[in-house]
């Protein structure tokens, strides 16, 4: 493709709607890999690699439910929905209830503050060991975590209950709840819509 038709195809200055949909999945807060991505939307990473790469994908926009689907993904991930309806080639005020719909899916956040007695270090690591030893070798990172996380429940049972003995061990103190719409202070806060 020359430069002209490239200019007609994806707008005067404007770079490639791939270019624009790989920069907000690596704006997600953790950033995702292509594969991280594609295993979200359910479709392998090819597909999903096929929209990103400007040299397979060329059409100017994104089709709208493709956005959709991306927009709830990233959305989880902090990325304002309304910036991805925008690569299916809305403008904003056709992309604003879009994306108030995808918003209002998102799952709400309720802080709940919980004393717990966890079993001695010796016993964790047996079972965090014997939870490893389910993990195949050859499992990537996001599977081996997705095991750990399944076998966690079954691994704390297995432990049996923690047994405190008294004048031995002390209750913590009380950790304050967050109010009302606080956020975790370690993940980065979602910008407001201007």
């Amino acid at each position: 493709m020359n430069g002209q038709c490239a200019k007609i195809l994806h707008g005067a200055g404007m770079p490639p709607v791939g270019s624009q949909l790989k920069k907000l999945r690596l704006k997600a807060v953790p950033p995702l890999s292509i594969r991280q991505m594609a295993e979200k939307l359910e479709m392998g990473h090819s597909s999903y690699n096929f929209y990103e790469n400007p040299n397979t994908y060329k059409k100017p926009h994104l089709p709208i439910d493709f956005t959709r689907k991306v927009a709830t993904v990233l959305a989880q991930y902090g990325v304002e929905p309304t910036e991805v309806m925008r690569l299916a080639g809305l403008n904003d005020a056709e992309a604003q209830p879009e994306a108030r719909e995808i918003e209002s899916a998102l799952p709400a956040v309720h802080f709940v503050s919980l004393p717990v007695a966890l079993p001695s270090e010796a016993a964790l690591a047996d079972m965090f060991e014997s939870l490893l030893a389910l993990v195949p070798p050859d499992a990537s990172r996001s599977e081996a975590a997705k095991i750990l996380a399944q076998r966690l429940p079954s691994g704390f049972s297995a432990i049996g209950p923690v047994v405190i003995e008294p004048g031995r061990a002390q209750a913590p103190a009380a950790a304050p709840v967050p109010p009302a719409g606080a956020e975790d202070q370690s993940t980065p806060a979602r910008s407001s819509r201007s």
